[in-house]
């Protein structure tokens, strides 16, 4: 293996340094490896937001993807009320996400030893 030099002039191409330099890069790609699959299962994992007592529904993946909205019948004639609830559940819905995400990356920079990475 070509020595590499480090800050100061020294030597990280053998011994302990270049084991932890392995080490390092072996942490690094495990951890490219979960993000990758943990990205690819946010698919899966849905999140609901509910306003206005139920009037609004919204089901959404944690990619952040849409799969259903659920609109009170009685909301038809009440339009600037039906504006403010969907925004009020879109809202929340995306909060939602975001948090479950937060939680899913938390389980695995803990697992890495890697504290507050999001």
């Amino acid at each position: 293996m070509k020595k590499i030099k480090s800050f100061g002039g020294k030597s990280l191409g053998g011994g302990k340094q270049e084991k932890l330099l392995k080490d390092f890069m072996k942490m690094q790609e495990e951890l490219q490896k979960k993000m990758q699959e943990m990205e690819e299962s946010f698919s899966e994992m849905e999140v609901e937001a509910s306003v206005g007592g139920g009037a609004v529904r919204i089901v959404a993946t944690c990619d952040r993807r849409v799969k259903e909205i659920e609109i009170d019948e009685d909301l038809k004639e009440d339009l600037e009320t039906l504006k403010d609830l969907l925004a009020a559940a879109v809202n929340e819905i995306m909060e939602k996400i975001e948090k479950r995400r937060e939680e899913e990356m938390s389980k695995i920079t803990q697992q890495f030893g890697i504290p507050g990475l999001m």
